[in-house]
């Protein structure tokens, strides 16, 4: 039980009531009745003519606001200025997700929840079971090379999700180690056109060899880029794979999806803000949960900024 400001949490209680205070024999005083009060716990009903009553303390009711929940290690439950707050916002549903546990180190990690009341009353917290956090990682792997003469490319960075990256050595090659999942890999060289692969899956203890072959710019390349513009893909018709390619003017938020016959987004290719260039980025005919796609027609959209442009391709078994 806890209290905080007259206000009662906790378990029903049991209480004695004294009626009548004339009960207790020869009349006494208001001062000697409350005495009498607080010293008969524990003295036998009989002897004091007392009625039980069971009631909870009085208090000012509150309102249920919402809950916060907070992570910390195992061992540091009295340690509350080691707790990470993950609730940027109250919560009103008994059921939350922490979305940051796989970036989390090895360790054993648990949950506090705190319920917050009307008034800013915040309960004592409650403790969740403590669940151990194992390297699940695997590795990406491979070479990076040109399209002209198979040349290693020195100094590209590859990027996996949004905070995994690497650079190739002077032979082309590249490894980064990252938690198991599916991720699109990107590699990008200031003289090169950027690639994409969508759907790199990466198992545990495991590596996953992905290789690139990457398109010099040329010279129209290197000139500035003057309007927006989606292109056609290549291979089209396609099996399994075919290449997106589209031209930013200005900086601007990017979204490239891909939808079906009838018009349900299936994939969702690039969703962030790109710089001014030409980007190409490699579909591989599967959705968004990495089930494979069935043969037929699909349209492919861009929105970058005010621009709107979709096109056709065709998926052949």
């Amino acid at each position: 039980n806890w209290y905080i400001d007259n206000v009662y949490i906790g378990n029903f209680v049991r209480t004695e009531q004294l009626s009548p205070l004339a009960t207790f024999g020869s009349a006494i005083s208001a001062r000697d009745a409350r005495n009498a009060i607080n010293t008969t716990r524990g003295i036998s009903i009989d002897e004091t003519n007392t009625k039980l009553a069971l009631k909870a303390p009085t208090a000012p009711n509150r309102a249920l606001v919402g809950y916060k929940v907070w992570r910390l290690r195992s061992g540091h439950e009295g340690a509350e200025n080691n707790w990470v707050l993950i609730t940027d916002e109250m919560l009103t549903e008994t059921g939350f997700e922490d979305t940051n546990w796989n970036t989390l180190a090895q360790g054993e990690y648990l949950w506090a929840v705190r319920a917050v009341y009307t008034s800013d009353v915040i309960s004592v917290p409650v403790f969740s079971n403590t669940i151990v956090k194992e390297l699940t990682n695997g590795t990406i792997s491979g070479f990076v090379r040109s399209s002209e003469g198979n040349q290693a490319i020195a100094g590209a960075t590859i990027t996996a999700g949004d905070q995994f990256t690497a650079t190739t050595t002077a032979n082309g090659f590249y490894n980064i180690s990252l938690p198991a999942g599916t991720y699109t890999v990107t590699a990008s060289h200031d003289e090169y056109t950027e690639l994409s692969h969508e759907n790199v899956v990466v198992v545990r203890d495991e590596n996953t060899t992905l290789n690139f072959i990457m398109e010099p710019t040329s010279n129209e390349d290197v000139v500035e880029i003057t309007v927006t513009a989606l292109n056609s893909n290549y291979p089209n018709p396609f099996n399994p794979e075919t290449t997106i390619s589209y031209d930013i003017k200005d900086a601007t938020q990017v979204r490239l999806d891909v939808f079906n016959l009838k018009g349900q987004l299936v994939k969702t290719l690039v969703n962030n803000e790109q710089a001014s260039g030409r980007y190409n980025v490699v579909f591989t005919a599967r959705d968004d949960k990495g089930n494979k796609l069935s043969s037929g027609l699909y349209f492919y959209r861009l929105r970058a900024g005010d621009y709107v442009k979709t096109r056709k391709m065709m998926l052949m078994e």
